[in-house]
């Protein structure tokens, strides 16, 4: 997927240089023809600006002092304004000469639109559902004056944000998957318990993909898909979609594709998809907002937005709150910038967040965290996915972006198995069968857990024994700060249908090996053991190598159906800061 990458540099050979360059940048400078989304703004963000003192002295050259003294709002009109400035400064999402205004009333929305033509202002695209506008100028002067004339207690004005694909791992400031990091390849379904013919899964249910769009493909044979294009030219005109402008069809591939070497995980579901990104990966907060009430509109069950962005908007966040009105799903990607911070609309209350895990469930370090898993969100492949690509082929898909369709897919394939279970009943039901991962307990960076499809579809079929070693937890600083700092946290976890009695736990935590017996673990539940480790050696090496491996009694227990997870081995990483 091509980038666009908009950088103004200002040169920094004293103030009023500086000043100068960035006026210039600010108000003059051409630019080529760009791809955008419902109207003719531009989608670039100011990067590397001049300091707030500088932008303020610009804008109230042009709009502070020009705004009409007459005029009833003017003092509402500035502080708007105040609060562009900061956000152009501060967020690099934030797309300039541009806002969106939302209005309380349908009359006051109604009025404000009536009164455009006596303005110079730009229409770009308007909301009936949200009472929102977005609109675009040339001067802030114009719209100073027209915030001006509107009364504070029925209008909120906000940015417009840029809203883009998330970097894929290894480009620009985004990091790798880490050492040691495995590739599902063509083994994710069976990884999520998935096996045998499940043709019939997502059979009844609709999930809107809010993506690049969905180019024909083998994987979709038979599908009809129902496609809302909102990507336009300069002129309002609709653009062609590039034949390398594949991200679309590969999320929708992993939801319901159906072909025997593209299966989806819900290969019956309806697609409904939404064109929203441009062919360079861009669209914006408004245009998103805009389709997730026309998807909830349109009967969606689920909404997958493989997106992402740093500005947090009000309209999104109103939109989100809509679509959940109406019991629409929606599963977004946390990013892939290897933050502790989750973009939005991830971050949203109301969305659920998605991390991406390796084929050993292991965290990826690309994959955002954050606040918004452990409230709700849980981990998902991601790295080395075969999925669909235009022109008939297919790739190796890594990031959040094909971590959340696994979601979305999974909570379809639950719904269709569950005749008349909600979208929110059947991820609750994901969450709460999750494989339990890094910290005990929920989680930033593993939310409730990994995917686990196969342990939803058979929970209520008995007879399944499977122990598993599902985490080995230390975090240095943590354990140094509580005073644990020779302890590890061992979690072997239930994941079959029948209780487990006397477990043989084989710990090496660098400090020798230990041999635990656990007496009895409930299905589904899990037992933590406090395992001694050798944090000394760990810092003196900068690493230690540590294992477990969980074994049934024979005697007392039936075999083990998964054996393959009753081990788990991994490194743990002692950064300089760790030490005393």
């Amino acid at each position: 997927m091509k980038q666009k990458t908009t950088i103004y540099t200002v040169a920094a050979a004293g103030a009023v240089l500086a000043l100068l360059v960035f006026l210039y940048l600010f108000y003059y400078a051409p630019r080529g023809d760009r791809l955008i989304v419902e109207g003719a703004g531009e989608l670039d963000p100011i990067e590397n600006s001049d300091s707030l003192a500088d932008l303020e002295r610009v804008m109230r050259s042009g709009a502070d002092e020009d705004v009409d003294e007459r005029l009833p709002f003017r003092g509402f009109a500035n502080r708007v304004i105040r609060r562009m400035l900061e956000a152009l400064l501060s967020d690099p999402s934030a797309i300039r000469k541009e806002a969106v205004l939302t209005f309380n009333s349908d009359e006051a929305y109604q009025r404000f639109l009536n009164s455009l033509g006596g303005r110079n202002l730009r229409l770009l695209g308007s909301s009936d559902s949200l009472r929102s506008v977005r609109l675009g100028f040339d001067r802030y002067e114009d719209f100073a004056n027209a915030l001006a004339t509107l009364d504070p207690n029925e209008t909120s004005s906000e940015m417009n944000y840029l809203v883009s694909l998330p970097l894929p791992p290894e480009h620009r400031n985004s990091p790798g998957a880490g050492s040691g990091a495995i590739p599902f390849g063509r083994n994710a379904l069976e990884s999520l318990g998935i096996s045998g013919d499940h043709s019939a899964f997502g059979r009844g249910v609709l999930v809107a993909v809010l993506d690049s769009g969905i180019q024909d493909h083998v994987a979709f044979s038979g599908k009809v898909i129902r496609e809302l294009d909102y990507v336009r030219d300069g002129n309002g005109k609709p653009v062609p979609i590039d034949i390398d402008n594949g991200h679309g069809t590969a999320v929708a591939s992993i939801i319901a594709g159906s072909d025997p070497l593209l299966p989806g995980v819900a290969p019956s579901a309806g697609l409904l998809s939404y064109r929203i990104l441009d062919n360079e990966g861009y669209t914006n907060s408004f245009t998103l907002a805009e389709a997730i009430v026309s998807a909830a509109d349109e009967g969606a069950d689920i909404i997958n937005v493989s997106l992402g962005s740093t500005g947090d908007s009000a309209l999104v966040r109103q939109a989100v709150d809509y679509a959940n009105s109406k019991g629409a799903l929606i599963v977004a990607a946390t990013g892939n910038d290897g933050l502790d911070q989750v973009t939005y609309p991830a971050a949203i209350d109301g969305v659920i967040a998605v991390s991406a895990v390796d084929a050993r469930g292991q965290h990826l370090d690309f994959a955002n965290s954050g606040a918004s898993l452990e409230s709700g969100g849980m981990a998902a492949p991601g790295y080395g996915v075969v999925a669909a690509w235009p022109d008939g082929q297919a790739s190796n898909f890594s990031g959040t972006s094909a971590s959340a369709p696994y979601v979305s897919g999974a909570v379809a394939a639950v719904m269709s198995e569950n005749p008349g279970m909600s979208a929110q009943a059947a991820y609750e039901l994901l969450m709460v069968h999750s494989n339990e991962a890094g910290a005990p307990g929920s989680d930033d960076v593993y939310g409730s857990g990994n995917l686990n499809i196969g342990r939803v579809l058979n929970r209520n079929s008995p007879g399944i024994v499977d122990v598993a070693v599902a985490s080995y937890y230390y975090d240095p600083l943590l354990a140094l700060s509580n005073g644990t700092e020779n302890i590890a946290q061992v979690i072997v976890e239930n994941r079959g249908t029948e209780p487990l009695h006397n477990v043989s736990v084989d710990i090496n935590s660098g400090d020798g090996a230990r041999t635990y017996n656990v007496a009895f673990i409930p299905a589904g539940e899990s037992y933590l053991i406090p395992a001694p480790i050798n944090a000394a050696a760990g810092r003196s090496a900068g690493q230690l190598e540590v294992s477990a491996t969980a074994s049934v009694n024979p005697g007392l227990n039936d075999p083990d159906l998964n054996p393959g997870d009753n081990s788990l081995s991994t490194r743990i990483e002692f950064r300089e800061e760790s030490a005393p």
